[in-house]
C-alpha cells in the first residue's frame, strides 16, 4: 500500500497539468501591414511536404524580425534569396524574398550575416525568387525548435501585425497602433449561458476601423460582451457597436469569432 501511494504521488508531481502552459514563440507577424494565407503547412510539395505557411503580399513589402537574434543570409536555386533567424528557444526561415533578383532588394541595408537584429526590426522584403518565380510574391515562413518543423499557423493567426511609421516611413523598426472596430448591424442573437459565456452574434451592415484597416462586411460577427451590456439587447434590433482597442491580428482582420470585445452598444 505504502509503494502505491509513493507511486500515485509521482504521478500527480509528473502530471503535465503541473507544468506551466509554454510562451508563444513569436508574438509579431512577419510581414508588415498582415498577408493573405492558408494552413497550408505539410501540404505535399511536389518534391516533399511544405514546411511553412505561404505569405502572400505585394513584392517589395517589409518582413520584420519576429525575434531578437543573429541573421543568416543565403541564396539557393530553390528558395531564392533567404534569411534565417536564431532567436533563443527558436529559429525562422524567412524564403523567396525579394521581387527584383537582386541581394541589394531582399535584404534591409547594412544587414550582414551575423548581425544582431531586434525584434520588430526590418529584415527584408517579400518577393517571387527561387522556385516561386513567375508566381504570385509571398514569403514562406518556417518555424523550427530544434531539429523539429513546426506548423507556425496558430501564432500567425494571435501575432500582432506591425505598421510603418505614419510620422518616419523610413524607421526600421515598424509601430504597432490599437485599432478599434465600429460596427452597424442587425443583432442576431445576444445572450448569457453557462457553457457560452456572453456573446453577441451581429450581421454586420458597415465596419470601420480607426486606423483605416478593411474588413468584409454583411455577415455574422460573433463578439464577447459584458453582461450589463446586452441585458436589453434583443435579436433583430439595429445596433452600432464599439469595441475594445486591440492590436491588429490577421485573426480580428478576418474577424474570428470572439476576437473582438464589445465596450458599448447604441
Amino acid at each position: 500500500m505504502r509503494l502505491l501511494l509513493l507511486i500515485l504521488t509521482g504521478l500527480l508531481l509528473a502530471s503535465p497539468m503541473a507544468v506551466a502552459a509554454p510562451s508563444p514563440p513569436f508574438t509579431l507577424f512577419p510581414v508588415v501591414g498582415g498577408a493573405h494565407y492558408t494552413d497550408d503547412f505539410g501540404d505535399n510539395r511536389g518534391g516533399g511536404t511544405h514546411a511553412g505557411n505561404d505569405l502572400l503580399a505585394p513584392c517589395g513589402m517589409p518582413t520584420v524580425a519576429v525575434v531578437a537574434g543573429t541573421v543568416s543570409l543565403d541564396y539557393g536555386s530553390r528558395s531564392g534569396y533567404m534569411l534565417t533567424l536564431k532567436g533563443t528557444d527558436s529559429w525562422y526561415r524567412y524564403i523567396h524574398m525579394d521581387g527584383r533578383n537582386s541581394a541589394k532588394s531582399a535584404f534591409a541595408s547594412g544587414l550582414r550575416d551575423g548581425s544582431r537584429v531586434r525584434v520588430g526590426q526590418i529584415i527584408g522584403y517579400v518577393g517571387n525568387t527561387g522556385d516561386a518565380a513567375g508566381g504570385p510574391c509571398h514569403l514562406h515562413f518556417e518555424l523550427h525548435h530544434g531539429t523539429r518543423t513546426v506548423s507556425p499557423f496558430s501564432w500567425l493567426q494571435e501575432a500582432t501585425i506591425v505598421q510603418l511609421d505614419p510620422t518616419n516611413p523610413a524607421s526600421a523598426t515598424p509601430v504597432t497602433t490599437p485599432v478599434v472596430l465600429t460596427i452597424k448591424g442587425r443583432v442576431a442573437w445576444a445572450a448569457t449561458t453557462a457553457s457560452d459565456g456572453c456573446r453577441i452574434i451581429v450581421r454586420s451592415s458597415s465596419i470601420t476601423a480607426s486606423d483605416g484597416s478593411k474588413f468584409s462586411t454583411s455577415r455574422l460577427i460573433t463578439l464577447r460582451a459584458d453582461p450589463a451590456l446586452i441585458a436589453s439587447i434583443v435579436a433583430g434590433r439595429r445596433v452600432t457597436i464599439v469595441t475594445t482597442p486591440a492590436q491588429l491580428t490577421t485573426g480580428r482582420q478576418d474577424l474570428l469569432p470572439l476576437s473582438w470585445t464589445a465596450v458599448s452598444v447604441s
